[in-house]
């Protein structure tokens, strides 16, 4: 969520899951969501459908190297600081033509 810039908030927007569900999954206290809903918040991070469910069931590691070559997982995380980056950009230039 940092990477992509994306507040809690947000992502429940995004991915239309609550941010009461958000916080358990993120905190670890749901260990047996449905995969839609794991499935929808991978989506609305632009990670694989299945990302969130093999990290759910095996870990983070297992994860990466079964869905992404950890080359892959390494551009999404340098595409996620350029989004995030531009934003901010963006957001200091409409501060500045608003002034």
């Amino acid at each position: 969520m940092t990477t992509l810039g994306l507040t809690q908030k947000k992502l429940a927007e995004v991915s239309r899951v609550s941010t009461a569900t958000l916080r358990q999954i993120q905190h670890g206290q749901d260990k047996n969501r449905q995969p839609a809903v794991l499935t929808a918040i991978s989506r609305a991070l632009d990670l694989p459908d299945g990302y969130l469910q093999e990290v759910a069931d095996q870990g983070r590691a297992s994860a990466v190297t079964s869905g992404e070559s950890a080359t892959v997982v390494e551009l999404r995380e340098q595409l996620a600081d350029l989004r995030e980056r531009v934003a901010s950009i963006e957001s200091r230039l409409n501060q500045i033509r608003s002034d």
